[in-house]
């Protein structure tokens, strides 16, 4: 189990490994902004996650193509494999 820390919120939610980070925030009743339901093309779903790492290559070419913020990704890629801290802008 991993937790995930939603400081905007005051909440920490437990993950299992591989679960999708989009899917796990909506079953939690958090808001997540998605026009293409979680497909990786629209980036409305772009969240600031530490620690970021790697955006597979559909979710690089999303985010250059729709000028996503630095340091954002988008919540739809990342399958849950660490700890993180998620901050979304419209929290």
């Amino acid at each position: 189990m991993f937790k995930i820390s939603i400081p905007q919120k005051n909440l920490v939610l437990n993950a299992e490994a591989n679960k999708n980070l989009m899917d796990l925030l909506i079953e939690n009743k958090l808001p997540v902004a998605s026009s293409c339901l979680g497909e990786g093309i629209c980036s409305k779903c772009a969240m600031q996650i530490t620690p970021e790492g790697q955006p597979n290559d559909l979710e690089k070419r999303t985010m250059e193509k729709n000028k996503c913020e630095p340091h954002h990704r988008l919540c739809c890629q990342i399958f849950i494999s660490s700890d993180l801290t998620v901050r979304a802008s419209y929290w």
